[in-house]
C-alpha cells in the first residue's frame, strides 16, 4: 500500500464523512416526522451505509479496487467498527466517568480504524 496518497485520502475521507453525516442526519429527522427514533436512526445508518459502499472505492480512494466484492468488503468492515464501536463506548465510559469524553474519544477511534481499513480494502494491490 503506498503511503504518498495519505494526505489526499485522509481529506477525501473527512470530506466524504462529513457529506455523509449530513446525508444520514437528514434522513434520520425526516424519518421522525412519521417513524419512531430507532427505526428513523436504523434507516438513516443504512442510507449512510450505502453512501460508503457506493462513494468510498470510486470517490474517496480512486485508482483503487472498485469491484462489487470490494465494496461489500468496505460495507462489513463499516459494521464490524461499529460493533467495535459500541464496545469501546461502553467500555471508555465506565474508564473515564464521562459520556462526552468516551464519546470522542470513541468517534476518534472508529474513525481513525474506518479510514485505515477501508483504505487497506480499496487500495491493497491496486495499480500505482
Amino acid at each position: 500500500m503506498s503511503t504518498d496518497r495519505i494526505g489526499p485520502d485522509a481529506l477525501r475521507f473527512l470530506a466524504a464523512g462529513g457529506l455523509n453525516t449530513a446525508l444520514t442526519s437528514a434522513v434520520y429527522f425526516a424519518g421522525l416526522t412519521v417513524l419512531s427514533s430507532g427505526v428513523s436512526y436504523t434507516i438513516a445508518w443504512l442510507a449512510g451505509l450505502a453512501f460508503v459502499m457506493a462513494f468510498y472505492p470510486d470517490r474517496v480512494f480512486p485508482g483503487g479496487r472498485t469491484g462489487f466484492a470490494d465494496r461489500l468488503a468496505v460495507g462489513g468492515s463499516v459494521v464490524a467498527v461499529f460493533v467495535a464501536g459500541l464496545a469501546t463506548l461502553h467500555l471508555l465510559e465506565r474508564a473515564l466517568q464521562s459520556r462526552t469524553a468516551a464519546f470522542f474519544a470513541t468517534l476518534a477511534i472508529t474513525t481513525t480504524l474506518n479510514f485505515l481499513v477501508s483504505r487497506w480494502i480499496l487500495r491493497r494491490h491496486a495499480p500505482p
